[in-house]
């Protein structure tokens, strides 16, 4: 039972009870529970164990009592009883755009409508018409919604849409009389996945501006075209669409816009309980007093305000920022990392030379990359066996006298084995100057057998960094069974590197274990995991996922010199 798993068994228990008409209060407290065990770094299970699940935020003794009959047994009453009052074929409903618990609680007791069949029969047969609140116009934006979520099915990507975003503001800034615009929501914060993009701009016109932005290429439906906001389905990729939101503001509330809809909820939330305190108002217009208006212009005017420092968009979580001095304060920037540790090239399955990397990187002002190919039980990925592992050394020490202004180093990405030994002996990776060590098969064993083959990994004294310790890819594989603090306490001790890998399919460690990792003690490597020089480029993805976990510049070993990363290998070895 994963924390995932008990946080979405607390939302569903509160979309049924709110789908079944329960109070607001009631509902909200196990919304709480959810998002408070969602956010957890450390395994709800070790917590359990330890019986202190009553001390986490939001959980009291009733909620805790729950958690663990879920632990225990894998299932709760409450919500079986619920599902024998309310089909939890309704639960299918709220993927579709626009439909809420509110909304699904009419089509089931007026129309009994259980799920997705029943909702477009009832549609097609026009038995929504009467309803209150469904006017042609609504029921015509639900179909859309069934559509498109048949289209779009779930979250993006971070990566799958940050070029797209780039390519609509910059087309959005072309437009006559557009004098600023920029990105909000979700993926200004830098999530993993988002659900939409948000734009914002100052403009001249609105109306003509929100006109335009309707009929730019890769629009395939107008969702609304009003004088402040147009809301548009836009295909991103071939067969795949993404809502996208324009809203033009004035330039004097500009600040207070970008922070409204940049969020997050919960760090909003947290600025207006501050603004009521001092009897004041926040929303996307300003900070007003009355008819007064105290701040509104800018988000540092806001945050001032309030009497906090401005906190970077990445930070605003609700995760302790707002109890940070200076938050924004040598927090990890791209123009910090100086070394690339993770790179593949066609001597296993990359597709970019020695020679390509090296120029590539010092174009991006890096001082030290290491190649790190595969070794040979990856034979999917064309492994290294020991004979081409040394013929391989030559060649990137050779091309390391030859390619001046760079450190090439060489390296492996190794194979952690089902019983926790590594792809090649000892003497072998003696032989190198920094090796990853991965994990890329058997990641179905239970949370025991995959950490402790993490753990031996670590106990190497050669091992100095463990590679995408939890084996996601994002949208596509769940992370393995892991106990992470276990994981984190050892690479602490040992003086093993954890990676942040920067592909956007993995940012593993992702924001919340990094931020463990740290406040343990660890020091984090933010690699590429790059296969061609253009790869390079995701490394700002990986920067970005540690200013989430609130990572400075010192506790990222990438920002050292050559010099000091040498010696983080020599004290291991040592």
């Amino acid at each position: 039972m994963t924390n995932a798993d008990v946080a979405r068994a607390f939302d569903e228990i509160a979309d049924l009870l709110e789908i079944k008409g329960e109070d607001g209060f009631r509902v909200n407290s196990y919304r709480r529970v959810a998002r408070t065990v969602g956010d957890l770094a450390e395994n709800i299970v070790d917590i359990a164990a330890r019986g202190e699940l009553n001390t986490l935020a939001g959980v009291g003794k009733s909620s805790a009592g729950k958690i663990q009959e879920l632990l225990d047994t894998g299932k709760l009453a409450q919500r079986d009883e619920l599902t024998r009052e309310v089909p939890a074929t309704l639960l299918n409903l709220l993927d579709i755009p626009g439909v809420g618990p509110k909304k699904i609680a009419v089509f089931w007791k007026e129309l009994g409508v259980t799920g997705i069949d029943d909702l477009k029969s009832a549609i097609a047969d026009d038995r929504l018409k009467g309803l209150k609140g469904f006017g042609p116009k609504s029921i015509a934006q639900m179909q859309r919604g069934i559509e498109f979520r048949a289209r779009s099915a779930g979250r993006v990507r971070l990566g799958d849409v940050w070029n797209v975003a780039a390519e609509l503001r910059e087309a959005v800034g072309a437009m006559s009389g557009v004098k600023r615009v920029e990105s909000a929501g979700s993926l200004r914060r830098a999530r993993e996945t988002v659900g939409d993009l948000d734009l914002l701009c100052i403009a001249d016109d609105g109306a003509a501006i929100v006109q335009r932005f309707t009929q730019l290429p890769g629009v395939t439906e107008v969702l609304a075209a009003g004088a402040t906001k147009g809301s548009v389905h836009y295909e991103y990729r071939a067969g795949r669409s993404i809502q996208v939101d324009l809203r033009v503001v004035p330039a004097e509330s500009f600040g207070a816009a970008w922070q409204y809809f940049t969020g997050s909820k919960e760090h909003n939330v947290r600025l207006r309980e501050r603004a009521v305190k001092r009897g004041w108002s926040l929303n996307e217009y300003g900070l007003t007093e009355g008819d007064d208006v105290i701040a509104s212009a800018s988000e540092e005017d806001i945050y001032a305000a309030l009497e906090l420092p401005w906190i970077p968009p990445e930070l605003r979580e609700d995760r302790g920022e707002f109890e940070l001095d200076n938050p924004a304060g040598d927090l990890i920037e791209l123009s910090h990392i100086r070394t690339d540790l993770h790179l593949h090239t066609p001597a296993s399955d990359g597709r970019s030379s020695i020679a390509e990397f090296a120029a590539a990187a010092q174009q991006r002002g890096l001082k030290l990359i290491c190649i790190t190919d595969h070794s040979k039980s990856s034979t999917i990925a064309n492994g290294l066996d020991e004979e081409r592992l040394y013929e391989h050394i030559q060649d990137v020490r050779g091309a390391a006298r030859e390619i001046k202004g760079i450190k090439i180093w060489i390296g492996t990405e190794v194979d952690i084995l089902a019983d926790g030994s590594l792809d090649y002996a000892d003497d072998v990776l003696a032989e190198l100057d920094w090796v990853v060590a991965s994990i890329h098969s058997g990641m179905g064993q239970d949370v025991e057998a995959n950490t402790r083959r993490t753990l031996a990994a670590i106990e190497n004294p050669y091992v100095n960094c463990i590679g995408h310790p939890s084996g996601r890819l994002i949208n596509e594989r769940e992370a393995m069974a892991l106990d992470v603090e276990t994981i984190c306490h050892a690479a602490a001790e040992t003086g093993t590197a954890l990676e942040i890998n920067a592909n956007y399919y993995r940012l593993d460690l992702k924001d919340q274990h990094a931020r463990l990792a740290r406040d343990l003690g660890v020091t984090i490597s933010i690699n590429t995991d790059a296969h061609d020089t253009e790869q390079l480029d995701q490394m700002h993805f990986g920067v970005r996922t540690a200013r989430r976990a609130g990572l400075r510049r010192a506790d990222v070993l990438n920002t050292w010199t050559p010099k000091q990363i040498a010696d983080f290998v020599a004290r291991k070895r040592g």
